[in-house]
C-alpha cells in the first residue's frame, strides 16, 4: 500500500498523487491533468519540451549527491563484481543500470545530459581504481576489466536519460 504524503503546496492536505515530472507530491486541488500524466502547477506550465532536462536547484543538487553516493559506494560493488569472474560482465550491467534508475530518480526523473554526464563519471569513477591498480601492479589491465566498466558506464548513461 502505498505511503500517504502531504502536499507541497497544502502541507495539511494528505494525497498519494505525485507530480509525473517532479515527483512532488500533489493535492487534488493543484494537480493538472497533462496528455502525458498529471503534474504539478510548476511543471504543467512548462512546454513540453523543456520538461525533459531541465532541472531545478533542488533536483541538481540531488543527482549531484546520488553520484557522488554511487561513486563512493560503487567501489566495494565492482570489488564484488570482480570476484564473481563469468559473470562480470552481467553484473556490470546491472549494476550500471541501477545506478543510472538511482541518480536519474534522485534528480526528478528529468534526465537531460546533466543526468547522463554524472551517471557516466560516478560509475567511471567506481571502476578507476581498480582498473589504476591492475595497470600500476602489473603494467597491462585486462580487457574483460575495461569492457565491464565500458558495459557498466553504458548502462548507467542509458538509463538515466
Amino acid at each position: 500500500m502505498a505511503q500517504s504524503q502531504h502536499c507541497y503546496r497544502h502541507p495539511r492536505r494528505e494525497t498519494r498523487v505525485s507530480c509525473a515530472t517532479c515527483g512532488r507530491p500533489i493535492c487534488t486541488e493543484c494537480m493538472v491533468q497533462t496528455d502525458v500524466g498529471i503534474k504539478c502547477p510548476d511543471d504543467a506550465r512548462l512546454p513540453r519540451g523543456a520538461r525533459a532536462g531541465a532541472m531545478k536547484t533542488s533536483q541538481v543538487v540531488r543527482t549531484f549527491l546520488a553520484g557522488a553516493a554511487v561513486a563512493i559506494l560503487g567501489i566495494a560493488v565492482v570489488y564484488a563484481i570482480f570476484q564473481v569472474g563469468f559473470l562480470t560482465l552481467i553484473l556490470s550491467a546491472v549494476a550500471g543500470y541501477g545506478a543510472g534508475t538511482l541518480i536519474h530518480r534522485a534528480g526528478g526523473r528529468n534526465g537531460g545530459p546533466l543526468a547522463m554526464s554524472v551517471s557516466g563519471v560516478a560509475v567511471a569513477i567506481a571502476f578507476a581504481p581498480f582498473l589504476a591498480l591492475q595497470f600500476l601492479a602489473g603494467g597491462e589491465v585486462s580487457i574483460f576489466r575495461v569492457l565491464a566498466a565500458i558495459v557498466a558506464v553504458g548502462f548507467a548513461v542509458y538509463n538515466s536519460r
